[in-house]
């Protein structure tokens, strides 16, 4: 988690209000690909979410950092949340967003199934919005700032979780949890093909063996690519195992 720069987000209003801006009427500038966006489902969180009486006592932000998969009819299924701080705002948030319809995405117009990697982010400052959804992890934030969407890799062919798992090499779940994580990368390109992969963290014989079948799985994936200001950027994408009992 170091590595990837993951931790609460402490963001200005500015920022947050321009960004809730730029997410709810996205124009995007490729024909070709539409990443799954919002649409109505920050506010449903927004009525479904009550902040707990310790972070309005302190006033701060926290993030919580989720993945979902997207169906065509936008109604999220297969949801996974991870919070840092051990608030207990992961299972609450993950509770909330129980049947909330995001916008799926799209290819050449048409609907596929997406999962995707976004970030909730709560916050009792006052000088913000007290939820706020945002299509990243953050881990990029530093090189295209808050407003990029991560790629999204289409679950209308194999997707890498799936293959790794029918391989049969090991037992790692999906997504972040505490304890020992195995991560490769790759960088999607503007066409959302996997471009190359390599290894970010393999501990172990079982660590690298998984590592191994995680970048097999990976180069067969097929990905919506990165946005940055509703352009088709080419971009990394981290796939995360993890081994909580």
């Amino acid at each position: 988690m170091k590595a990837l720069h993951i931790k609460a987000v402490k963001t200005t209003f500015r920022t947050l209000a321009l960004l809730a801006a730029a997410t709810c009427l996205p124009s995007f500038a490729s024909d070709a690909y539409r990443p799954a966006t919002f649409g109505a489902a920050q506010a449903q969180l927004e009525n479904r979410l009550s902040l707990p009486a310790s972070l309005l006592e302190s006033k701060s932000t926290i993030a919580v950092y989720c993945q979902a998969d997207v169906p065509v009819t936008g109604v999220i299924t297969e949801t996974q949340c991870f919070e840092m701080t051990e608030s207990g705002l992961g299972d609450q948030t993950l509770e909330a967003l129980r049947g909330v319809a995001f916008s799926p995405a799209e290819v050449n117009g048409t609907a596929v199934p997406v999962r995707i990697q976004f970030r909730v982010v709560l916050s009792a400052s006052g000088t913000q919005p007290s939820v706020l959804l945002l299509p990243n992890l953050g881990t990029l934030q530093g090189q295209h700032g808050v407003d990029y969407f991560a790629p999204q890799e289409r679950l209308d062919s194999t997707a890498w979780y799936e293959s790794y798992r029918e391989s049969q090499v090991g037992s790692g779940k999906a997504f972040f949890e505490r304890g020992r994580l195995t991560r490769v990368i790759a960088s999607i390109s503007t066409s959302g093909e996997v471009a190359s992969v390599s290894t970010l963290d393999a501990r172990g014989a079982s660590g690298k063996r998984d590592a191994a079948a995680m970048e097999k799985a990976l180069k067969s994936s097929r990905f919506i690519p990165g946005f940055v200001r509703d352009h088709a950027t080419e971009m990394h994408y981290v796939a995360v195992l993890n081994y909580a009992k």
